[in-house]
């Protein structure tokens, strides 16, 4: 599955960048052009990238949006990442850049071989 992405107008300043499949060695570079026609705009302060229709990330995928990051910085613009899947959110938070990105941490419990997890205690309404 190739990647799809769709930017579209985000408030008076800010553009959304929607991604769609895979973001991997052969798509990073389609991100990059993305990331790179909307910082030629004069008037963007703020690109949010969601990750909500990402099926795969891989490390070239994940490099891409944290040296996107660091160039947004270095020009004044804010870069977030938003919508990622429980599975990416944990990837994220393992590698350490779920913060930088503006996505929360993801604290699961670590299971040990053969360990289910057990069950929540509902909370009092």
């Amino acid at each position: 599955m190739s990647l799809s992405i769709e930017t579209r107008g985000l408030g008076s300043r800010g553009l959304l960048i929607a991604l769609r499949g895979e973001l991997d060695y052969e798509s990073a570079l389609d991100l990059r052009a993305a990331i790179s026609g909307a910082l030629a705009q004069d008037n963007v302060r703020e690109l949010v990238v969601s990750l909500a229709a990402v099926t795969f990330i891989d490390s070239t995928g994940i490099g891409t949006l944290v040296v996107a990051h660091r160039i947004c910085n270095d020009v004044g613009v804010i870069l977030r990442v938003r919508d990622a899947n429980p599975f990416i959110g944990r990837l994220f938070t393992v590698l350490g850049v779920a913060g930088a990105l503006g996505l929360p941490d993801v604290d699961e419990p670590r299971l040990l071989p053969g360990q289910r997890p057990q069950a929540r205690a509902s909370q009092p309404a």
